[in-house]
Parts: structure tokens; sequence; C-alpha cells
């Protein structure tokens, strides 16, 4: 049976990510990375207009986001028996370019997600939604992110670079 070594305080340090607060709004950065988390009331009734809407809005998901081009990872769960809701991201950039490119390109998506459901939303189309926005945001105590300089486009073109790669070695075979 092999042990493993013990690795030195320095080698785990060497690994220590720079983070720091978003240049423009809440939320902490790492790299090209931002987070942000939000947390929130749902109104009377929501929680299961939400599941009614659920299937729609997750299966337009990859339209809209794709839309967008930022979005790293996106979740939203209801929780304290539905009384409330947690909405957490990961995205390219900054923070006002971020808002402004959703209510852009994925607006009225997120409009029918949340629309009657948390309270104090009115739309992707109100002046006054990046208020709403920032006064629910929490920046998160720890965040790590494992490829902190890699943003969604060059993921997408990484993975048509492995793909075409794999054709042509598959290809030679």
């Amino acid at each position: 049976m092999e042990t493993k070594q013990p690795v030195s305080d320095e080698m785990k340090l060497a690994k220590t990510q720079k983070i720091s607060n978003q240049p423009d709004g809440p939320g902490k950065r790492i790299g090209k990375r931002g987070e942000l988390t939000m947390i929130g009331n749902v109104l009377p009734g929501g929680a299961e207009l939400f599941r009614q809407r659920l299937p729609k809005f997750q299966s337009e998901a990859g339209y809209y986001e794709e839309n967008v081009g930022t979005v790293q990872d996106f979740r939203i769960l209801l929780f304290d028996n539905d009384t409330r809701f947690l909405l957490s991201l990961v995205y390219d950039g900054d923070f006002v370019p971020y808002l402004n490119d959703i209510a852009t390109h994925a607006g009225e998506w997120l409009d029918y997600m949340a629309i009657g459901i948390l309270e104090g939303y009115t739309s992707m189309k109100d002046p006054k939604i990046g208020e709403w926005v920032k006064s629910l945001l929490i920046p998160a105590d720890f965040f790590y992110v494992g490829t902190p300089n890699s943003t969604v486009r060059d993921v997408k073109r990484m993975e048509k670079l492995s793909k075409a790669v794999s054709d042509l070695f598959d290809a030679a075979n």
C-alpha cells in the first residue's frame, strides 16, 4: 500500500487565489469571474406559481443564458417552507455590465420566472430593478473558482477545439 507524502503549508498556499470585491457593485471576484447571491421573500402563492413555471423556465435556460453569454452557473432554490428564495450565480466580468446584459438578453425570461413570485420584483425593464437586485445581494464569505481566468466563451472555444482534435484523431485511426 502506497502512503501519501505530507504536503507542506507552502505547497498549499502556492494555490491561493486572489479574491477581491467587484469593482462596480456587490459581490466577490476572482480573476474574470464574479459571484452574485441574493436572498429575498417569496410572495404568498408564489412557490406554487414558481413550480408551475419551472419546466418552461428550465427548458429555456440554455437559449437565454447563451444569449447573455457570461453565466458560468445559476441556481435558484426556495426554502423556509417556500417563503424565501436564494438565487446564486457565477458570471464573467463586472457587475453593472452583467446586469445590463441580463436585462437586454434575458429580461423576458427572468420576468416570466419572477413576476408574481418574488417580493418586490417588478420587471427587468424597470429602471429601478438594479436597486432591487442590490438590496437583496449578500456577498459570499467564501468563494472559489476552479478556472478563474476562463470565460464562458473561452470554455466553449476550448470544447470546440477539443472536439475538432478528437475528430481528427478518430479520422486518423
